[in-house]
């Protein structure tokens, strides 16, 4: 679509409220473009809006942000003195880095956060009073709030955090009118370089720091254990990806122990019911701890040894490829250096043929020979490749099924292990549970013909009271140990299943590629066989018929001078003649063209990377 200069620059110019549009846009963009010779050059060319860096769309009294989903691109846009009252309908505009709506409506600062490119955020003269929705433009450089209606100081600690910030503007804000706000500010945020775009210069710095020192001070430290935490914080979520591919998340710690007790009320219960319940829980606790310290241990070097397995296999086929790759680049060399002596001696035979009839026909013999030696060398060298690449195919499978058997049983060892220690969690609930029965029994027994106390009577004021809270408590702590253990188990199952099925995936995809490359590889030489065939046959058909014409030309003449002498000579075809001649002339002028049957190594090698790594 083109555009002429003389359709353009229709813009709003009264004071209705006006909206943002296709053809407001090209507009804008044709009037922002290149001028003279240039500019008409630009408005000729097809217009992309999704292509534009830049745009200003200031004055026009614009009341909502809209339309601008198309310019993808933009890096930085200008929508100041317009009457805009809400930020939005910026989603689409993540590569900005510039962005000016000052001199607008706008109360509140919002729909920002995905704008993470933002350097310069200019909001001067709005109706705004929080500055707040901006949590997530790290890259903030530059911004402008001044001539708003912030009161309060709460912004300062808010845009504290923005270490990058080196510009802010907020004079003319409620909150400047406060004498102490300045110093305030510039100890508060020490990475702002101007303010008021003015330079903070060293004494300014230095009598504000020297005036909140006791409170940055405690602010920092404060800030320091925050920081601390959040350090621990991702290490610990690091380490729980680390082990979660080894599947024993986790187990280095007591949440499995944990979970058995969170949703067990009547388990809660009788573990507190008197000291030696208490010390019963506290053993068991640590019985129980030890084997998920010990899987967990465990679990961590069966993964080592399935990397080291998985490594040892992966070097296994690289070098497999290689040594592939490397004979079959030595059988193409091969072949291009066959056919470029071919392709050189089929010309020089085709040059030096001369006038000399034997000699033509003797040099196009020559020819033919060569150019089946071509053909023959190719159907070898296609078949040395089919078959070598077969053998790698079916050498890979083996391979594949060798690490498929020897990660099965890897996996069903340490499956097996595993599963030894969730038995002994198994067998240490059970003890726990038959050691406080029989505690609780004791309990229940000290009491005689006393009346239990009403707290405990809930849970063990009789016998069938006991055995029902018993069984319910146990049946819970069972179930969490073997769910766990479910997961363990399925996880490491499918990740071999996942892993075994991709290396099989992976390796049929390979070989399709090699078989085709191979076959474009060998279908380009013949291709190019091809023409030279039809050149030696185009030129034995010219030749021949040449030698027919001048056999038949000879015959003719020898008739007409028998027959007819002198007299009939002017009845001899003399264009018939002349053009025997101009023909015999153009097929010679052909045998001596240099360009004829000329390899070009540069244009004709197939760029060859069978057995690359994919």
């Amino acid at each position: 679509m083109s555009h002429k200069m003389e359709e353009i620059l229709i813009f709003p110019n009264s004071s209705a409220p006006s909206v943002i549009n296709h053809d407001l846009l090209i507009n804008l963009v044709i009037d922002q473009g290149p001028k003279n010779e240039a500019g008409k050059l630009f408005v000729e060319d097809d217009i992309k809006l999704n292509e534009i860096k830049e745009i200003r769309i200031e004055h026009l009294n614009i009341l909502n942000i809209s339309h601008l989903w198309i310019m993808s691109n933009l890096i930085i846009l200008k929508l100041s003195s317009n009457i805009i009252e809400k930020i939005e309908n910026l989603d689409n505009l993540v590569n900005l880095k510039e962005l000016d709506l000052s001199f607008n409506r706008i109360k509140i600062i919002e729909n920002l956060n995905h704008l993470v490119n933002l350097e310069i955020l200019l909001l001067y003269n709005n109706k705004i009073e929080i500055v707040e929705g901006i949590d997530n433009l790290d890259k903030l450089q530059i911004m402008s709030l001044g001539r708003n209606e912030i009161k309060c100081r709460n912004h300062v600690m808010y845009l504290r955090k923005f270490n990058n910030l080196k510009s802010l503007n907020m004079e003319g804000n409620p909150c400047t009118n406060d004498e102490e706000y300045l110093d305030y500010l510039i100890a508060y945020i020490p990475q702002l370089v101007y303010l008021q775009y003015k330079m903070i210069t060293e004494d300014q710095r230095r009598r504000s720091i020297d005036k909140h020192f006791r409170e940055i001070s405690n602010l920092k430290e404060k800030e320091d254990e925050e920081k601390e935490l959040l350090n621990a914080k991702k290490a610990y979520e690091d380490h729980i990806i680390q082990v979660s591919t080894c599947y024993v998340e986790y187990l280095d710690n007591d949440h499995l122990f944990e979970q058995i007790f969170k949703n067990d009320k009547e388990g809660k219960a009788l573990m507190n019911i008197n000291r030696e319940t208490e010390t019963a829980y506290e053993q068991y606790k640590i019985t129980f701890l030890s084997f998920c310290h010990e899987l967990f241990d465990y679990g961590l070097k069966e993964q080592k040894r399935r990397m080291d397995e998985i490594e040892i296999f992966e070097k296994t086929i690289e070098n497999g490829k290689y040594d592939a790759q490397k004979e079959a680049q030595q059988l193409i060399e091969e072949i291009l250096e066959n056919k470029s002596s071919i392709f050189a001696q089929v010309t020089n035979l085709i040059k030096n043929s001369g006038e000399n009839n034997d000699e033509f026909k003797k040099n196009i013999s020559k020819v033919k020979v060569i150019s089946e030696e071509f053909d023959d060398l190719l159907h070898k060298t296609w078949k040395k490749l089919m078959n070598k690449e077969i053998i790698l195919h079916e050498q890979f499978e083996d391979l594949n099924e060798i690490f498929k058997i020897n990660m099965t049983d890897m996996i069903g060892s340490c499956l097996e292990t595993a599963q030894g220690f969730f038995t002994m969690m198994r067998n240490a609930e059970r003890e726990y549970n038959d050691n406080l029965k029989s505690l609780v029994t004791l309990f229940m027994n000290s009491f005689g013909d006393k009346t239990m106390p009403l707290e405990y009577q809930e849970i063990c004021g009789s016998k069938d009271i006991m055995i029902n809270n018993f069984g319910a408590s146990h049946d819970i702590h069972l179930q969490v140990i073997d769910d766990r253990e479910d997961i363990f188990v399925n996880r490491l199952k499918n990740w071999l299943d996942e892993l075994t099925e991709k290396q099989v995936e992976e390796e049929k995809q390979r070989h399709r590629n090699q078989i085709l490359e191979i076959s474009h590889f060998f279908d380009f030489q013949r291709e190019e066989f091809h023409k030279l065939q039809q050149l030696q046959e185009g030129i034995l058909m010219n030749y021949e018929e040449e030698v027919d014409n001048d056999n038949k030309d000879i015959s003719k003449e020898s008739t007409i001078n028998e027959e007819i002498k002198e007299d009939v000579k002017e009845d001899v075809n003399e264009d018939e003649v002349h053009e025997s001649i101009t023909n015999e002339h153009s097929i010679k002028e052909y045998y001596s063209n240099e360009n004829v049957g000329e390899f070009s190594h540069q244009n004709s090698i197939y760029d060859y990377n069978i057995f690359q790594n994919e």
